[in-house]
């Protein structure tokens, strides 16, 4: 008996010591995250700020020496630097890996940059940002290093406003007080909304399951496909105007449920139901809009890369990506021509030119302009082809921007910090008619403020703060409504040194039509407006890149979503071994999405990545469903 008992005491003392380590390993590892995190802070809080970032960082141009002595050195080259850009680049970046992000304006930060014209600063295409969950904030967090800094709009931060009826509806950061004003105002019942609940619920559930496969390897793709069509075509490609019909809601109670379609651009009747969804529960809390205007998330994301040893250039344009032919025909990335030098890298080249640009588009004409040679290029673009024999997806939507500056503060002149989304005074809550009316008449006065299906207008420098410190006295808005580009097709080949009285002339009577807008909404304006700049169809060509001005890259109608080829061909992962696409073209649109599809792009080029975006994709289900 004595030997038993010693082993049972051995054992004893054993199992007392292990159970002892487990809570002291704990302990330790509780220990080192937290002095970690700790650490983490305190280097954060010695970076300089986002307002201490000097705009120098945003307007770096290498010369040609410099570009050459790129050549072989880089691990990465990332083509534009819009947000999709930037945030692959700076998710890259904090895996150790060398980057050089050569964008072709002379300011870096695609639709995030501002300008200054006559004293005036504007932000050219963030206006408000949702979906600000925990795991979305700490996104922008890590990619900027905890430098950028987000104000919220007022609590009214929409204001939807329908000129044909002078309807009035302000949407607030409190979501269920948004549904009580509709339900009182459109009469609808609670069988309705619980119908639209469920609607939603589903739509993004097949959405999200369709997306995340953007994060695995294409093979994935193809296999799962046949399995996940049949209900994603179901619940999240129905369009907008059929969903809300069958659920219940009135024409004019749908109106006003999609009053902000200009967030994609892409009316009811051609919009897939999945983005109604999720913008519905986007702004849930408000929208935010980053503190020292929209160039400081071009600003802190340069400054992270470059901190890291990498670089980031304006007025720096990609003339052409390089691919070498490999021994059983497949083409590779190897790296970018930029103003005439051959830059090799080593890794990968990531693209957030967007689809077209990089790829083309095959026509009857032949073959578009693009960045990938025709045949490097050829199996991506055959895959838009599949469908019924056309292009599968089209771009979007032109648009008109009016930048206008005043004389006097917000403050002064009471303008809040919020949008206003002004509606066609032909058609009020039809969006569809008043679209398809807009495509069907191309005459200039079918593109005056009265006439076009929406006006959104924002009060930027209302919106940031920082704003009066940088220019005090002074405020500015925006007035954004889209147009059909036949209207400005006729100048496409010009110059802006070179365009005719009549250009000038249209371009008056268009200013002029959405100041009178702009003043209804805020007749306290009136007589300070001191600066107007209008940007056209042309303009986006210019400093874009588009083909035909569209506000986003490529349209957001079912088409684009519906199959598998085309689902392939705007993957991340391209055909082109070594060539990832990011931007709104590889997911959705929005600051955020494009956000999102630089960590996939990088997710699909990097093994470390990958495992950071899946525990962000896990983590945001609960938000995403909901709210």
């Amino acid at each position: 008996m004595e030997p038993l008992n010693q082993y049972a005491n051995k054992a004893l003392l054993q199992g007392n010591v292990l159970a002892l380590c487990v809570p002291l390993l704990f302990v330790f590892a509780a220990y080192v995250f937290l002095i970690r995190r700790a650490r983490t802070h305190l280097e954060k809080a010695k970076l300089p700020r986002y307002d201490q970032i000097p705009s120098s960082t945003v307007k770096h141009i290498a010369n040609k020496q410099v570009l050459r002595e790129l050549d072989g050195k880089i691990d990465v080259a990332v083509i534009g630097s819009g947000i999709g850009g930037l945030s692959s680049a700076a998710t890259l970046a904090r895996q150790g890996l060398r980057v050089a992000v050569f964008e072709q304006n002379e300011t870096v930060g695609g639709c995030t940059h501002t300008f200054e014209k006559e004293g005036f600063e504007f932000d050219t295409g963030v206006h408000y940002v949702g979906g600000f969950s925990s795991v979305i904030r700490q996104m922008y967090d890590a990619l900027s290093d905890g430098q950028l800094k987000w104000t919220k709009l007022d609590r009214v931060y929409d204001v939807m406003y329908n000129a044909k009826t002078g309807e009035r509806i302000e949407v607030t950061v409190d979501h269920k007080e948004n549904r009580r004003k509709l339900t009182e105002h459109f009469n609808i019942d609670a069988k309705t909304w619980a119908a639209f609940d469920a609607a939603c619920f589903w739509a993004k559930f097949w959405s999200h399951v369709v997306m995340q496969l953007k994060l695995m390897h294409p093979l994935v793709l193809r296999l799962v496909w046949p399995l996940v069509a049949a209900p994603y075509r179901r619940y999240s490609l129905r369009s907008t105007t059929e969903v809300l019909a069958d659920v219940g809601f009135s024409p004019e109670a749908a109106g006003a449920l999609t009053y902000h379609w200009g967030d994609h651009c892409s009316p009811p009747y051609r919009c897939p139901f999945f983005m109604t969804a999720l913008l519905d529960c986007h702004y849930k809390g408000g929208g935010y809009f980053p503190r020292g205007g929209s160039r400081s998330i071009a600003k802190t994301l340069a400054a992270a890369i470059e901190r890291r040893g990498g670089h980031v250039f304006a007025l720096s344009p990609v003339e052409k990506i390089l691919t070498k032919k490999g021994l059983f025909g497949q083409h590779s990335a190897v790296g970018v021509r930029v103003r005439g030098v051959d830059i090799h890298a080593k890794r990968f080249v990531v693209s957030d030119a967007g689809f077209l640009k990089t790829f083309g588009i095959d026509s009857e004409a032949g073959t578009k302009s693009s960045l990938v040679g025709q045949e490097a290029g050829a199996a991506q673009r055959a895959l838009m082809h599949s469908v019924k024999g056309t292009d599968a997806v089209t771009p979007c939507v032109s648009d008109l921007s009016l930048f206008i500056g005043l004389d006097r503060t917000d403050e002064d002149l009471g303008l809040p910090a919020q949008n206003v989304w002004h509606l066609s005074k032909d058609f009020g809550w039809d969006h569809d008619a008043a679209y398809k009316a807009m495509l069907n008449d191309a005459s200039p006065d079918a593109s005056t403020a009265q006439h076009i299906p929406f006006l959104f207008i924002s009060n930027e420098s209302a919106k940031d703060p920082d704003f009066t410190l940088r220019h005090p006295g002074k405020s500015t808005s925006e007035a954004i409504g889209i147009v059909n580009f036949d209207l400005f097709n006729k100048w496409a080949s010009t110059t802006h040194d070179t365009r005719d009285d009549e250009y000038l002339a249209l371009k008056e009577r268009l200013t002029e039509s959405y100041l009178e807008a702009f003043y209804l909404h805020f007749p306290q304006a009136r007589g300070h407006v001191c600066f107007t700049s209008l940007g056209t169809p042309l303009t986006m060509n210019k400093f874009l890149g588009r083909s035909k001005g569209e506000i986003y890259a490529l349209d957001h109608t079912s088409s684009r979503f519906d199959s598998w080829e085309v689902q392939r061909a705007l993957h991340s992962q391209t055909y082109v071994k070594g060539l990832y696409l990011t931007g709104e073209d590889a997911l959705v649109v929005s600051v955020t999405a494009c956000m999102i599809s630089g960590t996939v792009a990088a997710a699909r080029a990097h093994w470390w990545s990958w495992l950071y975006a899946v525990t962000l994709a896990i983590r945001g289900l609960p938000q995403l469903f909901f709210g």
